[in-house]
């Protein structure tokens, strides 16, 4: 008789033992962690950078609008005004940082002006702290430049010839209606705006070119051109050669900054420390391709 013998094989069943799991989870949490603050990292950088990009790309696009006008700004040797600048203190939330906004009045044949009968157009500029929604004083605001294009028909009927170049007081030369409620927004961004203003060069290394104070090209009380008044009428009493543009431009993250007010907590001494450092200058040189005739 046979026995059949069985072999009776035990199976073994490996598994993680607690502190195998313990260990993993930790490293699995240490990497997450790592995981997101380089994502985090990144993203800010990603942040910076663009709203960089965007700041400079808002900056060209005021450069050559005004580089457009300033080229074909019309001038007229007739004792009317063609052109006014003023250079004015920004003030708040700036104030006592020297920050200067031009007011700027001109007229020019704007190659956006509305498609209807004549060309020249009174434009206007202005750098004003103000709400981008309705441009009013309340509620969230920003740095907004303003650009006014009145359409020839109006600039023809009330703000050419004799009496209204003589001074630029009409309304539409106001800066209530250069910012028209907002819906003159241009771009953002620019915490200073200057425009300095040079007469052509007589030869004389000791004559001045650049027109201090404001600029008047003809009309009452003219500082530059054939009719200025000014006591250096002398110096100013060409036309004008070029002038220079300068724009300083800040990113969103500086403008939140100055919009919460906590210079304290970037240790900084004033704001014109703090915007030189994170800030950027862009300058253009534009020539007046007309002389007055």
């Amino acid at each position: 008789m046979k026995t059949l013998n069985f072999s009776r094989q035990k199976n073994h069943q490996s598994a993680f033992t607690l502190i195998e799991i313990m260990v993993a989870t930790v490293v699995m949490i240490v990497l997450t962690g790592l995981v997101i603050q380089i994502t985090s990292e990144v993203l800010k950088v990603w942040n910076r950078s663009s709203g960089k990009l965007s700041a400079n790309a808002e900056a060209r696009i005021a450069m050559d609008l005004l580089t457009q006008d300033l080229e074909t700004a019309v001038f007229r040797n007739n004792g009317q005004r063609w052109l006014e600048a003023r250079q004015l203190d920004l003030g708040d939330p700036l104030t006592g940082g020297n920050f200067k906004t031009t007011q700027l009045r001109l007229f020019s044949p704007a190659l956006d002006r509305p498609d209807e009968p004549g060309d020249i157009c009174g434009i206007s500029y202005l750098l004003d702290y103000r709400n981008p929604i309705d441009g009013g004083v309340d509620g969230d605001r920003t740095f907004v430049l303003y650009r006014h294009l009145v359409d020839p028909k109006t600039s023809f009927d009330n703000l050419m010839g004799e009496p209204q170049q003589n001074t630029f007081d009409n309304t539409e030369w106001s800066p209530d209606s250069t910012r028209d409620g907002g819906s003159n927004y241009l771009v953002s961004n620019i915490v200073d705006f200057r425009i300095d203003f040079y007469v052509l060069d007589d030869g004389d290394t000791d004559t001045p070119r650049l027109v201090s104070g404001d600029v008047f090209f003809g009309g009452t009380n003219s500082t530059v051109g054939t009719s200025a008044t000014s006591p250096a009428q002398a110096q100013f009493a060409k036309p004008l050669a070029y002038a220079e543009i300068t724009l300083t431009v800040i990113s969103d993250e500086a403008l939140r900054v100055i919009q919460n007010d906590v210079l304290a907590q970037t240790g900084f001494a004033n704001w014109r420390e703090y915007i030189t450092a994170n800030g950027e200058v862009f300058t253009r040189r534009v020539n007046f391709l007309a002389r007055p005739l």
